[in-house]
């Protein structure tokens, strides 16, 4: 991974943190549901954030060596599009 990707990586997954910590709490408290939602949403959002780049990451490290690989590149691409959910198949 890059290190400017750890980095942003690991802010984010703090945050992350912090927002699971305050749902639990809200739940614990009975908030109000659409209240606890909308932090689940935002949980989902810090998520797909963090998928980001960790994505991004891959494909300017790992992904350019096996896709120039005749060898490698039709089983990455399988990889690939399993890992981000774009295949169902196994």
């Amino acid at each position: 991974m890059l290190p400017t990707s750890k980095i942003q990586v690991t802010a984010a997954l703090k945050r992350l943190r912090g927002l699971l910590q305050k749902v639990e709490t809200m739940v614990q408290e009975d908030t109000y549901c659409p209240e606890v939602l909308e932090q689940i949403l935002a949980m989902h959002g810090h998520l797909r954030h963090i998928q980001g780049i960790v994505l991004e990451s891959h494909l300017h490290t790992c992904a350019r060596k096996k896709l120039s690989s005749k060898t490698q590149h039709d089983a990455f691409v399988k990889e690939l599009t399993h890992a981000i959910g774009l295949s169902k198949r196994s």
